[in-house]
Parts: C-alpha cells; sequence; structure tokens
C-alpha cells in the first residue's frame, strides 16, 4: 500500500496541500513530489478540480447549510455580494475567543456566532476531502505549517482545527522552517550549497497575507544534512499583503468621499459599509498585483519605471464609481510611505530581531525572501536598500512552504533527504501564575520533547490547587501576559500556607505544554473540543 506524506500551508491569503508519495522502496521521494489540486467552485461558479490552491475565503449560507470555500467565495467577497456572510483572514484570528458574527439571508437579525477554530477547520476539511479523492493509501503523516511567532493557544487551535476536519496524525512546522527545507532539497535551484560548508546567518524574512515571520539561523552543512540554529525570531506581528491593500484602499475610499454627492462612509447602513470595503480591498489588491507585474520588468531603468500606469475604475456601491484613479511608482511610494520608510512596518521588526542577537548587517551573509507578498516590488526593494550588497533570494513559489512541509513529513520517518537539526527557540516564554506574579516555566529557548518539574508553593491554606499558564517576554509587562490555560483542582487534602508539591511538565514537539500532578494531567495548552460543530458536522461543504 502506498505511503503518503502531506505537508499543508494554511495561509492568510491562500491555502496549498503537497504530497511524497512513495509506493514502492526504489522510489526517489523527490520525483514523488507534487502539490495537489483542491477542489472547489470558481469565479464562475463550477465546480473546478484543476485548482493548485485554496483562497482563504468562505461563504456561509446559513438559508440553506452550506459552506463555499476558495474562488467562488472570494468572488462573492470582491463583489460586496453578502458581504455579512463572507469571511477572509481567518488564520491572523486564531486562538482566544476570536468570534465573527453571521446573520441569516433571509432575516439579518437572526445571528450566530462561530469561532475561528471551527472556521479553520472547514478550509481544512476542504482539503481533506480533495486528498482522499486523489491519492490511494494511508495519510502517514500529515504537517501543517504555522507562523513561528503563534503562540501556544493559537498552535492548540490550529491542531484542534485540523482535528475537526479528520487529520489524526497531525505535526506542526514553523514556516520559515519549511521554507528552508524546500530551499536544501530543491534540485531546480542552481545555489551552489558549499556555501554552507562554514556556518552561515541566514535571514528567512517571510512576509504573506496577514502576518510577518522573520527568523535569523546559522547554518551549516553536516554531511549532506544541515545544523541549522534559530539564533532568533520576531515577535508575532500581523501584518502583510492584507495591510498593504488596505493603505491603497484608504486612499481610494478619500478621492471617493471627496466627491460631495458620494457621502460617507459612516452614514451608511453596516451592511453597505461592508460591501463598500469589500470591493475597495478586493480592487486594491487586484490593481496593486497588477502593477507590480507591469513595473518590475523597468526597476532597473528610471525612465521607463516612471512611465509605468494603472488605471483604476470600479463601481463603490449603487452605481457610484472610483473613476479616473492612477497608479504610479511615486503615489504608491507616497501611500505606503509608513510600510517602507527605513523605520516602518517592514524594517523596524527586522531591525528590532536582529537587536535582540547584538546583530549588526554585517553579519548576515544571505537574505531568503519568501511568502506570497514577498513577489510585490517595494518589499524587496525596501531590503535591498536596507542590506545593500547582501544576496537576497526571492523565494516565493506559491508552493514553497507545503512542499517543506511536506518534506518534513517524509523526513520523520526516513532518511533520504536532506533534514534539518534544529535547535529552536520560541518567540516567547510560558509561564505559571502566582498569586503576587508569574514565575517563568518554559523559557522561550527551551528544546521541545523535554520534561521537567515545578515546586509549587501554596500562598494560602487550602484544599484546591490553582494552576494558570500565560505566554509573554520580558520585554513584556506582566499585565500583558495573556491566558493560555487553566484549573482548579480540587485536592484530598488541606495544604497550609508556605507547603511546597512538585508539578510535573512536558514540552512536545508542537510546542505545547502539559503539567501533570502526581501523574494526573492537570493543564494543557492542547485544548480539545469534543462538542458538536454545526459548520462541520451539518453544512454542505462545497457540495
Amino acid at each position: 500500500m502506498a505511503k503518503n506524506y502531506i505537508g499543508i500551508d494554511l495561509g492568510t491569503t491562500e491555502t496549498t496541500v503537497s504530497v511524497i508519495e512513495i509506493e514502492k522502496i526504489t522510489d526517489n521521494p523527490l520525483d514523488k513530489l507534487r502539490t495537489l489540486d483542491i477542489y472547489q467552485y470558481n469565479e464562475q461558479f463550477e465546480f473546478d478540480k484543476n485548482i493548485k490552491s485554496l483562497q482563504s475565503s468562505i461563504y456561509i449560507d446559513r438559508d440553506n447549510k452550506i459552506i463555499y470555500t476558495g474562488k467562488y467565495a472570494k468572488k462573492l467577497y470582491s463583489d460586496g455580494n453578502r458581504p455579512l456572510n463572507t469571511i477572509r483572514s481567518i488564520k491572523t484570528r486564531l486562538g482566544g475567543e476570536s468570534m465573527i458574527e453571521v446573520p441569516l439571508d433571509s432575516d439579518k437579525n437572526n445571528i450566530k456566532n462561530y469561532d475561528m477554530t471551527e472556521l479553520s477547520a472547514v478550509f481544512l476539511k476542504t482539503v481533506k476531502m480533495s486528498i482522499d479523492k486523489q491519492i490511494s493509501g494511508n495519510l502517514d503523516e500529515v504537517t501543517i505549517t504555522v507562523p513561528a511567532g503563534f503562540n501556544s493557544d493559537e498552535r492548540s487551535s490550529t491542531i484542534q482545527a485540523a482535528r475537526m476536519a479528520g487529520f489524526k496524525n497531525v505535526n506542526l512546522l514553523d514556516e520559515p522552517t519549511a521554507v528552508l527545507l524546500n530551499f536544501l532539497n530543491d534540485e531546480d535551484n542552481d545555489f551552489d550549497y558549499s556555501f554552507f560548508n562554514k556556518p552561515k546567518n541566514i535571514v528567512v524574512y517571510d512576509i504573506g497575507g496577514g502576518t510577518l515571520d522573520i527568523s535569523i539561523a546559522k547554518v551549516q552543512d553536516n554531511d549532506g544534512d544541515f545544523d541549522v540554529k534559530i539564533i532568533t525570531r520576531s515577535k508575532r506581528m500581523d501584518f502583510g499583503g492584507d495591510n498593504i491593500d488596505k493603505y491603497i484602499a484608504a486612499y481610494f475610499l478619500k478621492e471617493f468621499e471627496s466627491l460631495e454627492e458620494n457621502g460617507s462612509l459612516d452614514e451608511r447602513t453596516p451592511e453597505e459599509q461592508a460591501q463598500i470595503v469589500s470591493r475597495i480591498v478586493s480592487n486594491a489588491e487586484k490593481h496593486k498585483i497588477a502593477f507590480s507585474q507591469n513595473i518590475s520588468k523597468y526597476l532597473d531603468n528610471p525612465r521607463r519605471r516612471s512611465r509605468v500606469k494603472e488605471s483604476v475604475n470600479f463601481e463603490i456601491i449603487n452605481g457610484l464609481k472610483v473613476t479616473d484613479l492612477t497608479l504610479t511608482d511615486d503615489l504608491l511610494k507616497d501611500i505606503l510611505k509608513d510600510v517602507i520608510s527605513p523605520n516602518g512596518m517592514l524594517l523596524d521588526p527586522l531591525k528590532r530581531t536582529m537587536q535582540s542577537s547584538n546583530l549588526k548587517n554585517k553579519d548576515i551573509d544571505l537574505i531568503i525572501l519568501t511568502g506570497g507578498s514577498g513577489k510585490f516590488y517595494l518589499i524587496e526593494e525596501t531590503l535591498s536598500k536596507f542590506f545593500k550588497d547582501i544576496e537576497i533570494i526571492e523565494f516565493t513559489k506559491n508552493n514553497a512552504v507545503s512542499v517543506g512541509a511536506a518534506i518534513h513529513s517524509f523526513n520523520l520517518h526516513n532518511e533520504e533527504l536532506k533534514k534539518i537539526g534544529i535547535a529552536d527557540v520560541m518567540s516567547d516564554s510560558i509561564y505559571i501564575k502566582r498569586n503576587k506574579g508569574f514565575d517563568k516555566l518554559i523559557p522561550h529557548d527551551q528544546e521541545t520533547n523535554t520534561k521537567g518539574s515545578y515546586e509549587f508553593v501554596f500562598e494560602d491554606t487550602l484544599d484546591r490547587l490553582d494552576v494558570f499558564l500565560y505566554y509573554g517576554s520580558e520585554q513584556t509587562k506582566p499585565y500583558n501576559y495573556k491566558e493560555i490555560a487553566g484549573v482548579f483542582k480540587k485536592l484530598n487534602k488541606v495544604y497550609k500556607k508556605g507547603e511546597k508539591i512538585t508539578l510535573n511538565w512536558e514540552f512536545d514537539s508542537n510546542k505545547t505544554v502539559k503539567i501533570f500532578f502526581n501523574g494526573e494531567e492537570l493543564v494543557s495548552s492542547d485544548r480539545k473540543n469534543n462538542n458538536g460543530n454545526e459548520l462541520i458536522d451539518i453544512f454542505k461543504l462545497n457540495p
């Protein structure tokens, strides 16, 4: 029976899935690596089995108990149709208690709340159904990628969503690590890997639709495999192509509202506001991509570059239009000055990440630019100006992350492909709450698959054990720490103030933590949901 090793890039903008299918022991795994189609309805509302990515858009038809994911749902959003029932960019809102309200089309006052974990499960179920129709044999390993800055709660929510979608053996992998795995195993890459014969500091700058993820790694060849030590990571930053689109959309809206007959957005109903925002943001994305593709051919030719123009005309609402606007290089630079300036949103987190490990520009040997938004010309140009003569490799293929995830799934049980022996770090540490403060339980650079203990001191006389976990960092004020999980545990005896007990902890490869007392699990950051879920259990998905 075939063995299948799956990699899923659950992206903010789009999702891709790659697989290594091994039928015979002599199979070359890279020859058996491919990116699968994801079955969905296309923009013309035709069921399409030939689309390599799933746009991260959902349309929930509560009246008929049907969900559409992908191209068709994005088209509805772009057109401003059913704006309160179409949802995008779910990944950046995973974890915690993040919810979204969805009305009935037939009764806008009939509203239900759905959480982001269940909505992510809908995307993953679309992927699972497509995988099942295209491969034979078992899903031996599934690796889902997450931003390196994801905390324990967000990682747990991702695992929970995968379980709800029907996946069993789920591994998580940080997106920059997946990109490195792909890059180091890419047979079509003409990069000279003898470069790594000596340790080299590599910046992986991963900018997607909704997250900016920066990792700096020391990489060295180790007899064909690679030793990778993550020196530092950026803090979680919800910034990406979606935010750039919003800057451009704000310019469009300002021009639209400047005409008195169009009125202000604030004067319209919530549904009209949602319709206007969806149309403006979608057109901002469309024209940004078109302009970037056109100007990229002339970046080294100032005269021709200055002549590139993108005409902007589209309907906003009820026949009212944005008309006669023209995007140029100078205009985009002005619109995005807060993004591309030396202390802007692209470079500030990079500088902070480098400063946290006392790294200077001269210490960096190579930059790998990845993520879907890395294709936007001003991003690479901004990095080039900052790093000057350091080589930047654009590694922005749509499947760059899912291919690396599939390689990771394969490497968990096999030896044929180049591996990364990785010494990893988290963006934040995990703390345990005391009455008057916090104790660090799992430091940010704790190795995974490790165990330890913690001496818990009762600060009052109690027959109850209160254990609550938080995440944060030394640079964060304790009152800004975020709760992960907690429990009030009734004990079979009363402990006096000052008495001590030993709690044991485990920290696994998915960076989730469990706390035990006397062999019993008390707290886990791996949240489990055994309740029924309407969208997964009842609604039809891309019927």
